[in-house]
């Protein structure tokens, strides 16, 4: 049943009945003025029956009015509760269907979470599968290299054999350096990837700690027919820094160094202290970075493949363990580079100390032998190293 005819009938109603009351009530209210204007004894029932006229048919008119607004209150309200009826029932739908589909975003929630925890544990899991293989494959390269020296040392050969023994033991040193390298990286990844890392800062001058490790590479940039440079803007630069983790950065940079420049080449390092922070810049005339692959080197297992690179090994996680090692020193590397025309890599590292007993001593023997060991192991793939 369509309910506009009857409201509108209703309001029709209502309408009519206010104008015709309102018509009654202004000729009954004329005539009453008419009445006591006029002077005449005429009799005055005729106005006393018009007026109640008036009065009955007014009464009758209310009532009508009143039944009409009943009626159309009553109809209005039947018309609101169906609809707030089926309001509701669209609204019941509505949270049903939200229902459904919160509850299957909370399992499909579940399933991530799930699978993320899995994943975590899977890849704790490596970490420490890699670290505990590393260590094993670690000691017997250990007890290699220990042994070779000790030959080399303790059981000097014939001038015949010498020479043959020797390029032989050499090889085999060096090829033990390289799986110590790789072993070391897999070390440190372990490391950076649980946490597990940290460093063990101690005073010193940086400038000579740079310069030292610079001097200490001569042998092999002269032996691929480059020069090196070191230069500083001051003497002594006195901050706190992991002196392990110093040598791993700066020989890293400058065996890609060395290796990304042809002979003939430069590579320079400089050191400068910039308002409360040490810069570090490692410099060459190499090969360079393509520009789309420098917002990359950075990233584990991502090597500059051109034809340039192709005959050069990597393991590509080199340049990611030295910006993890300047993080932790709440540092930050950049590099700058052109195609055929050189890169220059720039560490900036904050000046802070520790207690004042913390000193690195740079001039005892051990300390030499550590660089020395660290070079034969970082350069271990340029092919060359000190019978």
């Amino acid at each position: 049943m369509n309910s506009k005819p009857c409201i509108g009938t209703c309001t029709r109603i209502i309408i009519y009945s206010v104008l015709a009351h309102l018509v009654i009530a202004g000729v009954g209210f004329i005539s009453f003025m008419f009445k006591i204007t006029d002077e005449s004894d005429t009799d005055n029932s005729v106005l006393l029956d018009l007026l109640l006229a008036q009065n009955i048919f007014i009464l009758v008119l209310e009532v009508l009015i009143s039944i009409a607004v009943i009626s159309v209150i009553v109809y209005a309200h039947k018309k609101l509760n169906k609809i707030t009826s089926q309001h509701f029932d669209d609204i019941e739908n509505i949270k049903k269907q939200y229902q459904r589909e919160l509850e299957e975003k909370n399992e499909l929630i579940r399933n991530l979470t799930s699978l993320y925890e899995k994943t975590i544990k899977s890849s704790s899991l490596k970490s420490e599968f890699f670290y505990n293989m590393s260590h094993e494959l670690k000691t017997p390269l250990s007890v290699i290299l220990g042994a070779i020296q000790l030959i080399s040392q303790k059981y000097p050969l014939d001038e015949s054999d010498r020479r043959k023994s020797t390029r032989h033991l050499i090889t085999i040193k060096q090829n033990c350096y390289r799986l110590l390298r790789l072993i070391n990286n897999i070390l440190d990844i372990s490391r950076i990837d649980s946490g597990y890392i940290k460093t063990n800062p101690v005073n010193c001058n940086i400038v000579y700690l740079v310069e030292d490790i610079t001097s200490s590479v001569i042998p092999y940039v002269e032996q691929k027919g480059l020069t090196l440079e070191f230069d500083t803007l001051n003497e002594e630069i006195i901050t706190a820094v992991d002196i392990d983790k110093i040598e791993r950065i700066i020989l890293n940079l400058l065996s890609n160094a060395i290796k990304f420049t042809n002979p003939g080449g430069k590579i320079s390092v400089k050191v400068a202290k910039r308002f409360n922070n040490v810069i570090i810049r490692v410099k060459d005339t190499g090969i360079g970075i393509p520009k789309n692959m420098q917002a990359a080197i950075f990233e584990r297992y991502r090597q500059v493949n051109n034809g340039l690179t192709a005959e050069i090994d990597g393991s590509g996680i080199g340049l990611s363990i030295v910006k993890s090692f300047v993080a932790l020193h709440n540092g930050v590397i950049k590099v700058r580079s052109e195609e055929n025309k050189g890169s220059e890599f720039i560490i900036s590292l904050p000046i802070q100390l520790c207690e004042e007993n913390q000193w690195h001593d740079s001039g005892n023997q051990n300390s030499q032998s550590k660089i020395i060991e660290a070079i034969n192991i970082e350069f271990s793939d340029i092919y060359f190293i000190a019978p």
